[in-house]
């Protein structure tokens, strides 16, 4: 796709959000309606990065979900009479969405359609919800003791369908009154990397050391090691709006 995307400010939960040209695979779900087709893709970051400083390097976490309720859309642009618009769409799946991901896993996991036209600017506010007793968000992967030892650990957010869990990505022009033209011949790729292992940058490793283990399992939600559940709540609530620019 000619069309170049700078990010302006990405957020410590989802790192980059790059687009590329795709083709429909492995049959995902396609929601909307209109000549546009956007793949979404959710993965983990990868943590190859050697300057990366954290406060526990011990953490490695492999696979997750999010489970999605709806896709909120608004868009604003020109349309071919030259006539401005603004419209607002609720797109939703024939089920709750649950997206596995893990580091290696880059293809698309849903499409949304939007008609062909000039945006100025384009809104997605991702609807995360709890489903058949598994929580909104989940992450999986392993804890590595100071001694050597090693235990699984699982974190999880039962948000209830907490609006502050929710992500927004807003899509606009290099200026603010610029319009970027997006059609049907060539269909961009969201990808989403999520920084899962920096949501817990705040944690100390004393903190999960000393974390307490259930079924031999290090679990952290709001009931159970839920001091340090709270400063990871905190850092994905602080992380869930996404700006980039086109240009």
């Amino acid at each position: 796709m000619k069309t170049s995307i700078s990010t302006y400010s990405v957020a410590l939960a989802i790192t980059s959000l790059g687009f590329f040209s795709c083709s429909e695979n492995n049959d995902p779900d396609v929601i909307g309606e209109g000549a546009v087709r956007i793949g979404m893709g959710v993965k983990l970051k990868n943590d190859g990065n050697a300057g990366a400083r954290t406060l526990n390097s011990g953490i490695d976490i492999q696979s997750g979900f999010l489970q999605i309720k709806e896709i909120e859309l608004e868009t604003e642009g020109r349309d071919e009479n030259g006539d401005d618009f603004e419209r607002e769409l609720e797109l939703k799946f024939n089920e709750i969405k649950k997206i596995d991901f893990n580091e290696f896993d880059a293809g698309v996991d849903f499409f949304i359609n939007i008609p062909a036209g000039n945006y100025e600017e384009i809104e997605f506010e991702i609807d995360l919800i709890d489903n058949r007793n598994q929580p909104s968000i989940q992450l999986d992967g392993i804890y590595n003791y100071q001694d050597g030892t090693s235990v699984p650990l699982r974190f999880e957010v039962f948000g209830n369908d907490d609006d502050d869990f929710d992500f927004e990505v807003e899509l606009e022009g290099d200026d603010d009154d610029d319009l970027f033209f997006l059609d049907g011949i060539n269909n961009p790729l969201a990808l989403f990397q999520i920084d899962a292992k920096g949501w817990f940058r705040n944690v100390s490793s004393s903190e999960l050391e000393n974390a307490e283990l259930t079924n031999g399992v290090l679990l952290i939600n709001k009931n159970v090691n839920s001091s340090i559940y709270r400063k990871v709540e905190s850092r994905i609530k602080d992380s869930t709006d996404i700006e980039l620019k086109m240009n």
